[in-house]
C-alpha cells in the first residue's frame, strides 16, 4: 500500500485511501441513521461495528496485505491475553498465599479460645 490510513472502525487496520473513504462514508451513514432514533448518541455506531466485522472485513481479507495485518493483530491480541493471564496467575497466587496465612492464624486463634 502506498498511502494508508487507519480504518475508521478498526484503528489497527491500515487501508488504502479509497477503502478508507468508503468506510468513513458508511460510518457516517450509520451515524446519521442512529441520530434519527437517538439525537444524543455518540461514539462509533454499533451498526458500523457490525458491518465491519460481518461484511467489510470478510471482503477485505482477500487482499494479502490485509490478511497479513489480521494475522499480526491476532498475534498481538494473543500476546496481550497471555500477559494478562500471567498477571492474573501471579496476583491470584499472592492472594491465595495471603488467604492461607489468614486461615492458619484463624485456626491458631480458635485453638487458644477452646
Amino acid at each position: 500500500m502506498r498511502v494508508s490510513k487507519a480504518h475508521p472502525v478498526a484503528g489497527w487496520l491500515r487501508v488504502d485511501a479509497g477503502t478508507y473513504s468508503k468506510s468513513l462514508d458508511q460510518v457516517l451513514r450509520h451515524r446519521d441513521e442512529q441520530m434519527v432514533a437517538d439525537p444524543s448518541c455518540s461514539g462509533l455506531p454499533p451498526a458500523s461495528r457490525d458491518w465491519f466485522w460481518s461484511t467489510q472485513l470478510p471482503a477485505l481479507i482477500e487482499d494479502a496485505s490485509i490478511k497479513e495485518q489480521v494475522h499480526s493483530r491476532l498475534a498481538e491480541l494473543s500476546a496481550r491475553r497471555q500477559a494478562i493471564e500471567e498477571q492474573l496467575r501471579q496476583q491470584a497466587g499472592a492472594l491465595i498465599d495471603q488467604q492461607a496465612e489468614i486461615d492458619i492464624e484463624r485456626q491458631l486463634l480458635q485453638q487458644v479460645l477452646e
